[in-house]
């Protein structure tokens, strides 16, 4: 994978979660008409892009330094609970200190979904939170609704360790098991993982022109952006794959058409970024920054989103509260990034002080 290849790959991530991000924010009670509709359009979308993503990092941080069950196992699990952990924290303090000074916001339904439970803590803190084949329907850590799709992440996590390095027997029974028991939506959305894993495999021949690869990053981008157009509404044909905390239903053909468009995307930009200058050092510093950025602002976002607008002297429709919301989860997100990074290095050492990974892994 080249340098700017890979810096395309930490933008597009960044990208991903200002969707999520503002997707939470434009929405009621939180903001009104205080940010363009359209910056809201694409949270469901971005989680797609997610998906796809994470299949094609994981492919190439197998294939290049996690090559056991056990090294892939350790940079999952301290990837995971690096952000997860001190997200959980987050989420409680920022739930308890905005429930008690201003309860009624805190009776909204997009607020608190549910009411706050230990098994909502429990189960996101063991991303079984979505695996409804267990009974477990979106249950959430206080407000952090974001979690749903960390159980299914986790989920491809492990199905990709057992294809890859469980013997062919236990692989048998322990496949069709996790899928029956995370659930119809983790098995139906798993193909979209899976694409990203295998696209890491191919690259355009370097004969390929120019010309074409910008026309098919332009027409990938195009499925993704235009999406809320194209795909709009769809229902499964009344087949139910239900998600997070709602009564939610996934627009499955939204989910893999930005799913091809986004690895068509992906296939061109590796072609038109497999050579060429590197950037300035201090946009490369940026753009690095800005991924790094990425996993902790999706994993904290909602519940400082929450108590920001809790605490706002600002109404729903004035600006100043979308900036005060947007200042507090940006700046609480980037200053606790740098403790996510040395969390996750502890974690690995912590556990498995031999044979540890690189810490950038």
């Amino acid at each position: 994978m080249t340098q700017n290849f890979s810096l395309a790959l930490d933008a597009l991530r960044f990208l991903a979660a200002l969707c999520v991000f503002f997707d939470h924010l434009s929405s009621a009670p939180f903001t009104e008409h205080a940010i363009p509709a359209r910056l809201g359009a694409y949270g469901d979308i971005a989680v797609t892009v997610f998906f796809v993503l994470s299949g094609f990092v994981i492919a190439h941080v197998v294939g290049a330094r996690e090559r056991t069950a056990r090294d892939y196992a350790l940079a999952r699990l301290s990837r995971l609970y690096s952000v997860v952990l001190p997200a959980l924290a987050v989420t409680l303090f920022a739930d308890s200190l905005g429930s008690w000074l201003n309860p009624d916001f805190y009776a909204a339904q997009k607020v608190l979904w549910r009411p706050v439970s230990a098994a909502g803590y429990a189960a996101s803190g063991l991303f079984v939170n979505e695996f409804r084949g267990l009974g477990l329907d979106g249950l959430t850590p206080g407000s952090n609704a974001p979690f749903w799709s960390l159980s299914f992440e986790a989920a491809y996590y492990l199905l990709a360790g057992l294809v890859l390095f469980a013997p062919r027997r236990w692989q048998t029974l322990a496949i069709p098991g996790l899928l029956l028991c995370a659930g119809p939506t983790v098995a139906v959305l798993a193909p979209i993982w899976a694409l990203g894993f295998g696209l890491y495999a191919w690259t355009p021949p370097a004969t390929t022109p120019r010309a074409l690869l910008a026309a098919a990053a332009a027409a990938g981008l195009a499925l993704v952006v235009f999406a809320p157009e194209l795909f709009g509404p769809y229902d499964n044909f009344g087949v139910q794959f239900p998600w997070g905390c709602g009564a939610f239903n996934r627009n499955l053909a939204q989910d893999y058409g930005v799913a091809f468009g986004f690895a068509l995307t992906l296939v061109a930009l590796r072609g038109l970024l497999g050579a060429g200058a590197a950037p300035h050092p201090a946009v490369t510093r940026l753009i690095r920054r800005s991924g790094a950025l990425t996993f902790p602002l999706y994993c904290l976002h909602y519940p400082l989103i929450c108590l920001a607008c809790a605490l706002s002297p600002f109404p729903a429709d004035d600006p100043r509260r979308a900036l005060l919301a947007a200042g507090v989860a940006l700046g609480v997100s980037a200053a606790l990034t740098p403790l996510c990074d040395r969390l996750k290095v502890a974690l690995r050492a912590a556990r498995f002080r031999r044979g540890a990974l690189p810490a950038g892994a």
